[in-house]
């Protein structure tokens, strides 16, 4: 996992994940740690995150969804987008403003989004 992205694993986590979209755009990617797609999304995810100079820098988070299954139902219901994984949501001010999962998570739609 790259240094910047940060792993959600508590409830107490998620919710400063979303307080903080109020300031900056925040990401949560889900990941299936058994999934190869998963595997492949996380690559993007991580290389993006790795390379992003963004202002403000936008907050990379995980919830493996397989070991946090609370979590991982949490956002679905909160959030109100149908679980999938791997999964990639952009949440600003504390509302889903772009998600993608499968094969649509790319450096290059992920930019497209923050960019949008």
């Amino acid at each position: 996992m790259s240094d910047r992205v940060v792993r959600l694993t508590k409830m107490e986590d998620l919710d400063e994940a979303v307080g903080s979209s109020s300031d900056r755009p925040v990401f949560i990617y889900k990941h299936s740690s058994v999934c190869p797609v998963s595997a492949r999304a996380a690559d993007h995810y991580r290389d993006f995150a790795d390379a992003d100079s963004s202002s403000p820098p936008p907050l990379f988070t995980q919830v493996l969804v397989i070991e946090n299954r609370d979590l991982s139902n949490e956002i679905e219901s909160r959030l109100e987008i149908r679980h999938e994984s791997p999964q990639l949501l952009l949440l600003r001010d504390g509302k889903v403003d772009w998600h993608a999962s499968h094969f649509s998570i790319s450096t290059d739609n992920i930019k497209r989004a923050l960019e949008g």
